[in-house]
């Protein structure tokens, strides 16, 4: 049952497995991004589904804003894409990650906290393109983000987060974590026939799908990796990813997906 409907009214919120600053982190909130709360706690723990993946996990109120339902239910129109947006307010300013929601944005301030400003670039989501330079623009963004489990921001993030993000920024929704991702699009059959914005997926010695990463070209990709620390370039080949700080295999290639079927097409 549905208690209420929020937004995270900071720059980026730990999604935990149980009500606790201690508990696991599963996800990231970014600013502006929704959800319902289905259950309370003490202390002030929040049960939540989130609005843009349908992901579950708890999360403190002091976080999270409240907003009624209308606005819950309204289309996202603008998301931020630069890197150092912020959110000026009279005591402070925080900084935003790219991929952030700007709900309900009128010029620079909120509908649904008009003490909030804006300033930073925007984007508009009908505008968004999804052509080979687009996706290396937007992923790029987030070379050198420390690796961070959970993570969906510059701060910290793991790989399907990173993923989500990039294909947030094209107004393209993927599940949450990497083995509910491979089940999108289509399978490319060869390396060679693989092109920019090809998710490629690995997996462990279970058969697990573990790790995303995107396709840069049929040879390059850019993920985030525990082992490299975070976002970086690297090369891949049939057998899967050959680390360049490394210099050793890391991933094991299990499938290449197509999530976009015409990278050179403007959606405008």
């Amino acid at each position: 049952m549905v208690l209420s409907h929020a937004v995270c009214s900071v720059s980026v919120a730990p999604l935990r497995s149980a009500p606790g600053h201690r508990e696991e982190q599963v996800s990231q909130l970014l600013f502006g991004e929704r959800m319902e709360l289905v259950k309370t706690h003490q202390d002030g723990w929040i049960k939540v589904v989130t609005e843009w993946d349908n992901y579950s996990g708890w999360i403190h109120e002091g976080q999270i804003t409240q907003i009624d339902a209308k606005t819950y239910r309204k289309p996202l129109t603008y998301i931020n894409t630069g890197t150092s947006d912020y959110i000026a307010m009279e005591e402070g300013r925080f900084l935003l990650s790219p991929g952030s929601s700007l709900l309900q944005l009128q010029k620079k301030n909120f509908q649904w906290n008009p003490a909030l400003q804006y300033l930073g670039k925007k984007l508009k989501l009908k505008q968004a393109t999804r052509d080979a330079d687009t996706i290396k623009r937007l992923a790029r963004l987030f070379i050198g983000s420390p690796y961070q489990w959970g993570g969906r921001s510059l701060m910290g993030i793991d790989c399907s987060g990173f993923t989500q993000i990039v294909y947030k920024m094209m107004d393209i929704r993927l599940p949450r974590d990497a083995s509910q991702q491979v089940a999108e699009g289509n399978v490319v059959d060869f390396l060679q026939h693989a092109q920019c914005g090809d998710l490629a997926f690995f997996d462990n010695e279970e058969g697990r799908i573990t790790h995303v990463g995107i396709m840069m070209d049929n040879t390059n990709i850019l993920h985030a990796t525990e082992s490299s620390g975070g976002v970086v370039s690297d090369i891949i080949d049939p057998s899967g990813i050959i680390s360049k700080k490394l210099k050793k295999r890391t991933h094991k290639l299990r499938i290449i997906k197509r999530i976009i079927d015409a990278p050179n097409t403007n959606l405008q």
